[in-house]
């Protein structure tokens, strides 16, 4: 590469840190929306006028969504440009959420969910997947990545307390919870904006754009190795992540953490550790390969959760528990900010990556189905701490074979 070359791209990506910083944004923004639930789940119930079973019920037909929205929602980020996508995901899910703070009836709050469940995956997630990865040349893909992740983490939080901070303004829970909705869809709009003025259309400079994205081009991506493998690490790192679920109640139920502390170290937990281990994850991938990186990752995984079986849960190893549950979760936020970024390393075109993602999403995401199901049957089945173990167990040997799927894909990348 002659210095000019080096120049241009270097040039080319700090250009795109402006595109690149709109979409972490906005991932970090749209799914405050159909996710209201988590944070307000009292208020939103009492706002709507629902049962806890309604309220569930709403949740339920957005995840249904989300499940069946990947495979087809990859397709269409290979037809239709990500600039086309973002504006509409955003946009229609910001005026949504403005429909949404009228407080509706409850058939129409459903189907609110199922319009956000077409606009923050059917037209959304593999097309921010890929105009993430096209934001950055073929050597800057864990730092995009991972700096998308931390971003996207980073951004909930701050708009989390924003809202919060709005909320408590309000003597009347209901019209705070109203004005919290109307700010995450006018944050959701502008957003929308944003891309549509930001996010390029193309991948000129990256691959042939003049691919003729057909039946044929499915085909060619789901006979392809790599998308295959990649998904079956994204499932292996979700499901390790998922079952990190599970650290707050043990330290609560096993290892005599108060709620109020369980609280606040569940906080920090999902929110203080992800920009940490996303964006070190990010820039250590584009330095040794994000392979080798994710087979480090699955390691501090599998032996943070191995850790957690063999020394006892009680108060008195409450620094240690909490210590362990850092590194696990750096571990588990690490995978999640850099396993997309081994599409660059797997050889995926970039004008196929959106039916790429559609495939490895609908594989990776379906801890989300059993994985609550089975933890809460363990907790069950087995009381105490045993239970606890059972479900460190399974995610120690769900990391452990993640090293060894990583191991393969990077074999099969050499041998290619």
């Amino acid at each position: 590469m002659t210095s000019r070359e080096m120049v241009s791209q270097e040039r080319n990506f700090s250009i795109n840190w402006l595109a690149l910083s709109i979409l972490a944004i906005g991932g970090g923004i749209i799914y405050l929306l159909p996710y209201l639930r988590s944070t307000y789940y009292q208020t939103l119930q009492e706002a709507l006028g629902v049962t806890n079973t309604e309220l569930g019920l709403i949740q339920s037909v957005f995840g249904i969504l989300t499940i069946l929205c990947y495979f087809p929602g990859g397709w269409l980020a290979d037809k239709v440009s990500p600039r086309i996508l973002l504006t509409v995901s955003f946009v229609g899910t910001g005026l949504a959420g403005l429909y949404y703070a009228t407080l509706p009836s409850f058939p129409m709050v459903v189907a609110i969910h199922v319009f956000f469940g077409l606009t923050t995956t059917l037209t959304f997630w593999a097309a921010f997947i890929k105009a993430t990865r096209m934001c950055a040349s073929s050597s800057a893909q864990g730092r995009a990545f991972g700096i998308l992740e931390g971003g996207r983490g980073l951004t909930s939080t701050i708009v989390s307390f924003l809202s919060v901070g709005l909320f408590a303004r309000f003597a009347d829970q209901v019209v705070g919870m109203k004005a919290v909705i109307v700010l995450f869809s006018i944050v959701a709009v502008v957003i929308g904006i944003l891309c549509w003025l930001f996010i390029k259309d193309d991948v000129t400079g990256k691959e042939d754009d003049t691919w003729n994205i057909t039946w044929e081009s499915v085909r060619k991506v789901l006979r392809m190795a790599s998308v295959w493998l990649i998904a079956l690490i994204v499932f292996l790192a979700y499901t390790t992540y998922r079952n990190a679920d599970f650290v707050t109640p043990y330290m609560t139920k096993i290892c005599g953490v108060s709620a109020a502390l369980g609280a606040l170290l569940g906080t920090i937990r999902y929110y203080g550790l992800r920009p940490v281990g996303a964006v070190a994850a990010g820039f250590l991938a584009d330095r040794i390969s994000s392979s080798k990186t994710m087979i480090y990752v699955f390691g501090l995984m599998c032996i943070t959760n191995v850790l957690y079986i063999v020394f006892p849960g009680s108060p008195k190893m409450l620094y240690f528990v909490v210590a362990n549950m850092v590194m696990l979760m750096v571990g588990c936020f690490a995978a999640r900010g850099i396993y997309y970024a081994l599409l660059e390393e797997g050889r995926v075109p970039v004008v196929l990556s959106g039916t790429a993602v559609g495939v490895i999403s609908t594989i990776g995401y379906l801890a989300d189905v059993f994985n609550p199901v089975l933890g809460g049957y363990l907790l069950d089945a087995y009381p105490g701490v045993t239970g606890f173990k059972y479900i460190f167990a399974i995610a120690a040997v769900t990391a452990a074979i993640g090293m060894l799927v990583t191991y393969w894909f990077r074999k099969s990348v050499e041998r290619n």
